[in-house]
């Protein structure tokens, strides 16, 4: 399952008005995601064993070294993660950024080591809690963690949902009540940095308008463009569905997101 850049493991998903932002704009208001009608899963992880117990993480084209030592060790991203076993097949993964707990992850091989079950629980940082699972299945690899797995099914305890409010001429704010993130967004195609206490360091949110209902997004951390996204507004102005394609793999995500 997709995991954006600045919600709970640190992403959330942001886009913005193709027109003058009057009282009625339809873009304004509060959105909540729809996993029934979103696709949120097809993307292939993996993991590889290195010398002296070190381990390599793979997701979206994006690697992160650790070892299961009990110790923290920096993802790709900038959130501090940290490894143990619990037995030949679970693993336990502590994730912080910030200084901020995100989520306990917990990774849970088959005993016939066909499938993963990856299920992450926490507190977002305004005291609501979640617990989302994942299910994968083996892609390559024999036994234990190590090998390639693509994710199946996605089941979200509390999908996310954010407002959007004027902010100007040609620019929104976004804020994202669950970890307190918020962002003032331009149509201009520049890079803007959310703010909040989950927020990557780096993060920056580019956004362009194409069409009066439609915009496109880049998402970067330190320059670096990790996402391309496209953002289309239902003709009732009910419903907003959002493409999204990591810059370093080829299978797209849908997001569909229902006015409240």
């Amino acid at each position: 399952m997709r995991i954006r850049y600045w919600s709970r493991f640190a992403t959330a998903m942001l886009f913005a008005a193709g027109t003058a932002f009057a009282a009625d704009n339809p873009w304004v208001g509060t959105w909540k995601m729809d996993p029934a009608q979103s696709k949120l899963t097809g993307d292939t992880i993996h993991f590889a064993s290195g010398t002296d117990g070190e381990m390599t993480y793979t997701e979206e084209g994006h690697t992160s070294k650790f070892k299961m030592d009990g110790q923290s060790y920096k993802t790709w991203s900038g959130a501090e993660a940290t490894w143990k076993k619990i037995d030949d097949n679970t693993l336990e993964e502590s994730l912080k950024r910030n200084g901020v707990d995100l989520a306990t992850v917990t990774w849970i091989v088959s005993p016939d080591g066909k499938s993963l079950k990856v299920e992450s629980k926490g507190t977002n940082p305004d005291g609501s809690s979640f617990d989302n699972t994942e299910q994968h299945v083996r892609v390559s690899g024999t036994r234990g963690l190590v090998g390639s797995w693509k994710s199946t099914k996605a089941n979200i305890s509390d999908p996310e949902t954010y407002q959007i409010s004027d902010a100007g001429p040609d620019a929104l704010q976004w804020d994202i009540p669950a970890i307190k993130g918020k962002l003032h967004a331009t149509l201009d195609g520049k890079d803007n940095a959310p703010d909040g206490p989950t927020v990557p360091k780096g993060l920056t949110i580019a956004l362009t308008r194409v069409l009066p209902n439609v915009l496109k997004m880049t998402e970067k951390m330190s320059g670096e463009v990790v996402t391309h996204s496209t953002m289309t507004l239902s003709p009732d102005g009910k419903k907003i569905t959002e493409v999204v394609t990591p810059a370093k793999e080829k299978v797209s995500y849908t997001e569909v997101w229902l006015k409240q």
